[in-house]
């Protein structure tokens, strides 16, 4: 069985109490799927138990009671359920990872490493892959500009727009609006003056 490449931000062999993984301060298990063949790149690592925890992913081999491999979300550079037969012959959850730098004058280009995590029940793929979402999200890549940007304009956002904040929010069809509806307001009173004159006219005659 290959070995991931060296180049792959992962924690070989991660410490673990039988198929649970050893968890770091404050750090808590949200799902754990059995029966899960790893890949990495076309090489078949083995069978193991995949923990998705609120820090890291964790495959714990259940065929090789020391092989397992534990990577940081922010490491983890996209992530997809992928069903297309063409690419890959069973449904599974694909990751690609950041490599290191593997040339500082960037003249050789580095592989991007893939992992494939590959359910034995393809119908668990969905919730692995909103969990999986769930936990990148509370664990943002330090080092990424663009997604730091994004979260100091949330920050903003929050401190200028109250509870709406943060929320992508569309709104279809008619809508209250102060300034329109004030002016609805006032022609329907003066339509109920004028009403009540006519009425008061008609009295009089």
């Amino acid at each position: 069985v290959a070995n991931i490449p060296i180049i792959m931000p992962v924690e070989r062999a991660p410490q673990r109490n039988g198929d649970l993984p050893v968890l770091a301060d404050g750090e808590e298990i949200r799902q754990s799927q059995p029966n899960i063949r790893l890949y990495a790149g076309q090489n078949l690592e083995g069978v193991g138990v995949l923990h998705l925890t609120n820090q890291r992913i964790v495959w714990l081999s259940t065929n090789n009671g020391g092989a397992g491999y534990a990577i940081d979300y922010p490491f983890v550079t996209l992530h997809a359920i992928s069903r297309d037969k063409a690419a890959w012959p069973d449904p599974c959850l694909y990751c690609q990872l950041r490599a290191e730098e593997a040339d500082e004058d960037g003249e050789d280009e580095t592989d991007i490493p893939e992992l494939r995590f590959v359910p034995a029940d393809p119908g668990i793929l969905q919730s692995m892959f909103l969990v999986f979402s769930e936990m990148s999200a509370l664990n943002p890549d330090p080092h990424d500009e663009q997604a730091q940007e994004s979260s100091d304009d949330d920050n903003d956002d929050e401190d200028d727009g109250g509870a709406m904040a943060g929320h992508n929010i569309t709104i279809m069809g008619p809508f209250w609006n102060a300034d329109a509806n004030d002016a609805a307001m006032e022609d329907a009173d003066d339509d109920s003056d004028e009403d009540e004159e006519d009425d008061v006219a008609m009295d009089v005659k």
